[in-house]
């Protein structure tokens, strides 16, 4: 029996980066991870359930933390881009504060030089919004693409010719369709 790895791991470096970008001590790091988790699938569901009309695909969650800074890359595909600018502005804009409250969790930091005493630290949250302006340059928008075009009856062989020709077009390093 062969050994499986995740394909992410043969594209680090080359054509991909790392979802999340922190360091944690040994003893720390599964509890960091889990909030990283816990990060993603808040802002997953938020954006499912506030933001339905004006985005179309929630792309990719990149999160990168400092000592006091937490910052959050999410990547988007717009439905249409006036609807999803209007509602980014009243919608959008409350995920911040929102996961500011959420996840106001205290860090505990060494001692101070000149007291003695530890100090605790409060990070902040900076949240960006990324549309996506070449959606077929990503493997989830082409299989969801491959999915309706099967659940429509078009014969599979004009379907994985279709994505090849939309990836192509969109400028893609290279694609591999499989079908089963």
């Amino acid at each position: 029996m062969g050994q499986k790895i995740n394909p992410l791991g043969f594209r680090l470096g080359t054509t991909q980066s790392h979802h999340s970008l922190w360091f944690a001590e040994p003893k720390n790091y599964s509890k960091e991870l889990q909030k990283d988790e816990i990060i993603r699938y808040y802002i997953k569901n938020y954006v499912e359930k506030n933001m339905t009309y004006s985005v179309m695909e929630l792309i990719r969650i990149e999160i990168e933390k400092d000592v006091d800074l937490t910052t959050m890359k999410i990547y988007i595909l717009p439905a249409h881009a006036d609807v999803f600018n209007k509602h980014y502005q009243r919608e959008g804009k409350n995920l911040q504060p929102n996961l500011q409250k959420k996840f106001a969790y205290v860090k505990k930091k060494k001692g101070d030089l000149k007291t003695g005493k530890d100090i605790y630290v409060t990070p902040k949250f900076n949240l960006t919004l990324i549309k996506i302006d070449e959606p077929y340059r990503h493997a989830n928008i082409l299989a969801k693409f491959l999915s309706a075009q099967l659940l429509a009856r078009i014969s599979f062989r004009k379907a994985m010719k279709k994505a090849i020709q939309l990836a192509k077009q969109a400028n893609a390093k290279g694609i591999r369709v499989q079908i089963a």
